[in-house]
């Protein structure tokens, strides 16, 4: 009997010694298959943001290039001239009163010196107003005006103006760097010659312009050239 009881204890301690190590084992295996999945989820987490942080950085570049690709092109499709450095070592070039560059299109108002004869003061404007043409010919422009004030008593006038819009910039861009005021005058789309130089020029010199204070090889008026010639007149 006493051999039985002894017997039974050891077998129940056997026993309890068997679950005591097969849990301690399942813990093990439990913990580690805890810390496998958590790392497993790390990695997945931190793979995840590389490839977030990745693609924002791509998606960053790609903007900043085409940002950079837009303004290289602005820039070189809207690129001002520089009218004072163009005319800068040309001989008795005029003085600039005002320019204007927008849209392609370019607007220049010449000073006058006072000081030269009628045909002086063509000259000088007739070879600033080629320099320019032909510039913005070759930067792309759709369009140049340019005139010359002339001072009077009462104030001042554009003792002559021109327009010259796409085919015709290209036409009057070929014209010698020299050319005669009406050869540069005849090119354009749109010219007018002020009342008071009007008055002053020969017969002949009419002429050559057919006896046409404003023409132009424009096929319709250009009410807006019209109006801003009629703006150049200031009266004191």
């Amino acid at each position: 009997m006493h051999k039985r009881q002894v017997t039974m204890i050891i077998g129940i301690m056997v026993v309890a010694a068997v679950v005591a190590i097969f849990a301690i084992v399942f813990n093990s295996s439990s913990h580690q298959n805890k810390e496998a999945v958590a790392a497993a989820s790390s990695e997945h987490v931190e793979s995840t943001v590389k490839k977030d942080k990745t693609n924002k950085s791509n998606k960053k570049a790609a903007k900043s290039t085409t940002d950079m690709n837009k303004i290289s092109s602005t820039t070189k499709d809207e690129q001002a001239l520089d009218i004072k450095a163009l005319l800068k070592n040309q001989i008795d070039a005029p003085k600039i009163a005002s320019v204007k560059q927008d849209n392609k299109t370019i607007q220049v108002v010449f000073e006058d010196d006072g000081t030269k004869t009628l045909d002086e003061f063509m000259a000088a404007y007739a070879k600033a107003t080629i320099a320019i043409v032909k510039a913005a010919a070759k930067n792309g422009s759709e369009s140049v005006t340019t005139a010359r004030q002339v001072k009077l008593e009462d104030g001042l006038e554009y003792a002559v103006a021109a327009k010259w819009d796409k085919d015709q910039l290209a036409n009057g861009a070929k014209l010698a760097d020299d050319a005669a005021i009406k050869d540069v005058l005849l090119s354009a789309d749109h010219y007018a010659i002020g009342g008071s130089a009007w008055d002053a020029l020969t017969q002949r010199q009419k002429n050559d312009y057919k006896n046409h204070q404003q023409g132009g090889l424009g096929k319709t008026t250009d009410d807006a050239f019209n109006k801003w010639v009629q703006s150049g007149i200031v009266k004191n």
